[in-house]
Formats: C-alpha cells, structure tokens, sequence
C-alpha cells in the first residue's frame, strides 16, 4: 500500500502575513489566529489554566478548587433553527471537556424590519434546547442592529468541574484509537434541508429532505461526552465544527501535537447527507459537523467506551488511530492513502451560495 503524506501544519511557521489579504468565510485561519489574534490577548492571569489555544474548543479557569469552562460561538449559517443550535453548539464545546453545561448567555442581534414574533421564535428554541439540556439562561443582550440581513446569535456556556476532572483536545497519544459519535456533518445537512427545502426536494426528493431536516434533534454531543469522560479512558475529546470531520481532525492533532490515519470505509454518514452533499458538489467531510464528537482513547478501552456511548442511545464507530509524527495526517481508502487536506472554509458556504442562486 502507497501511503501518501504531507505536512498539514497549514504553514503555521509560514513568512509574515500579508495583512491585506481578504479571508475566507468561515474560522479564521490557524496561523492568522496564532500571529494576530493570540498576539492580543490583554494581561496575563495565572487562574487562566487553559486559555485560547489551536484545537481547543473551550477555556479552562481556575475559581478556587473548582475550575469552569467556558465557551463561546456564534450561529451565522442558519435563519430557521438559529435559536436552537446556539445552545447546542456552545453546549457541545463543554461537553468536550466531559462536563455538563450548566449556564448560557447569548447576544441576539435581528435585522431591520424584525418582528417580535419572529425574536420569540428564537427564544422559544432558545428555551427549549436549553430545558432539555437543563441548562439556565443566565443573561445576555438583544438588539436590532443595522447592517445585517438575518439573525446572528452569539452564545457563551458555562460548565463547573473539580480541578484536574476534565480532558481537552491537547491529551491525544500516539497508538490512541479515534472514535466518532453518530455520523459526519449533521448539522450542516440539516441546515441545507432546512434553508433549503424546495430547491433540495427537486434534486433528491422530500423524503431525503424531511429525514435530513430531523438530524437537527442530533445535534448535542453532551450525553456521549459526559459517558465517555466517566469510563476513565478517554485521552482528548473535540467538537468538528466548521471545517467538518477533516477540519476537526486537524485541530485535534494540533493541540496534541500528533497525526492521525483514519479509514475511509469506517466514516459513518448518513444516507440523507451522502444525497444532498451529492446533489450539491460538496465534500461531506469538510460540512459543519455539530452533532459528531472525535473521542481519542486508549486502544485496548476502545471498545468499552463504544459500548458505553451506545448504552445512552447513540451510536460510535473506531474510524482510525492517532499516531507520532505531526506530518502525517492520512486517509486510507482499500488500495491506497492520501493526505486529508484541512479546509480551507466550510463547505456550507458554497452549498448555500449553491441553493440561494438557483
């Protein structure tokens, strides 16, 4: 077998920035986050345990014997389900950490012309999402803010541990078996069903669709996260957001420093996202994937954190394994390997320019 591999560090060692260069939509690139915006990040605190790194999903700050964690991130790429994938994406960043989010503050910024109706459409998933995760809305802010054209919410979650009863995605080891929760790119299927309803039925049907569109009731990782914490044997945990799979398996290997081979054949993935992503020329494996934990663990547990996660009701398959050198960052198909190039942007935004210019 032919294995290919490359550097995947995305030049974070690259010459200077040109500073003029206009980004992509999406994350801010690695290396621009390293030499821009963790450059200015205010007065140092030795409370701040963990704080703003590459591949980490949340911070970690020490509060006396205690530490909370605390994260924060916006919903931009949905209108419909906005309210209800703010609590869940900022609530998976702190089931990461294997510990349950407790309080979320949110920014609700509208769009000229919006109606009350439509900001207690918001809220009210807001306050669903938020009862069935048990969490309490703490405060934040609403407004109507000129200059945007749909609603942008912000939200910032908290969780509380003990010190030291937490993992991030800096603990991967060489040898660690890589588990995957439920299947890729849920959430960025059920948003483009969603946004994109009619324009999808004439391309793959409205079953597909219909089916795509309930992946959204996917979308938290906390009961698997908090399981799979509790068997003792995980060693990093990352939530694949924008950038999908591919994008999340190159940050966990930059916060811990390794590389990765992951088999092609093992990526669980939805029939559902398969047709949409096929009808729409994108890449499933670079498609928003809230919903989609990456657990790394010891490879002789493996199977026992499996079993563990499915014991709640949700599913998990061993897709590859974590290995030493930083460089290489594989997929392997049957009768070859290749390297699994980090995403430049999510997927998302070119199958949404896709659907809004047809």
């Amino acid at each position: 077998m032919n294995l290919l591999f490359m550097h995947q560090t995305q030049n974070l060692c690259a010459p200077p920035i040109e500073v003029s260069v206009v980004m992509l939509l999406g994350k801010v690139p690695p290396e621009i986050l390293q030499k821009i915006v963790f450059a200015n990040l205010g007065t140092k605190d030795p409370d701040i345990l963990l704080g703003p790194s590459l591949g980490e999903d949340a911070s970690v700050i020490r509060i006396g014997d205690k530490v909370i964690i605390a994260a924060t991130d916006p919903v931009t790429g949905s209108v419909a389900d906005v309210g209800w994938l703010a609590v869940n994406v900022n609530a998976n960043d702190i089931a990461t950490f294997g510990v349950r989010p407790r309080w979320f503050l949110t920014s609700i910024m509208l769009p000229e012309k919006t109606t009350p109706k439509e900001l207690g459409h918001i809220m009210k998933q807001i306050d669903d999402a938020a009862q069935i995760l048990g969490v309490a809305i703490a405060g934040g802010h609403s407004e109507v803010t000129e200059g945007i054209n749909r609603p942008i919410v912000a939200g910032f979650m908290i969780g509380i541990a003990d010190q030291g009863k937490y993992v991030s995605s800096s603990g991967a080891q060489p040898g660690d078996s890589i588990i995957v929760t439920k299947s890729i790119a849920l959430e960025g299927t059920a948003i483009l069903a969603t946004e994109g309803e009619e324009f999808l039925t004439t391309k793959v049907g409205l079953d597909i669709v219909e089916k795509a569109k309930t992946l959204r009731t996917k979308i938290s990782v906390v009961a698997e996260g908090v399981a799979a914490f509790e068997t003792g044997f995980v060693t990093a945990m990352h939530d694949p957001t924008e950038g999908g799979l591919s994008g999340g398996l190159h940050e966990i290997c930059d916060a811990s420093k390794v590389g990765f081979e992951i088999y092609k054949e093992a990526i669980p993935i939805d029939r559902s996202t398969k047709a949409i992503c096929d009808s729409l020329e994108v890449n499933p494996m670079e498609l928003i994937s809230s919903g989609c934990m990456i657990i790394c663990c010891n490879e002789d547990h493996a199977t026992e954190v499996v079993n563990i996660i499915h014991s709640r009701g949700v599913s998990a398959s061993v897709i590859g394994k974590i290995v030493q050198n930083p460089d290489r960052r594989i997929i392997v198909t049957d009768s070859d390997g290749f390297a699994l190039q980090r995403p430049t942007t999510d997927a998302l935004w070119d199958a949404l320019k896709k659907i809004n210019s047809s």
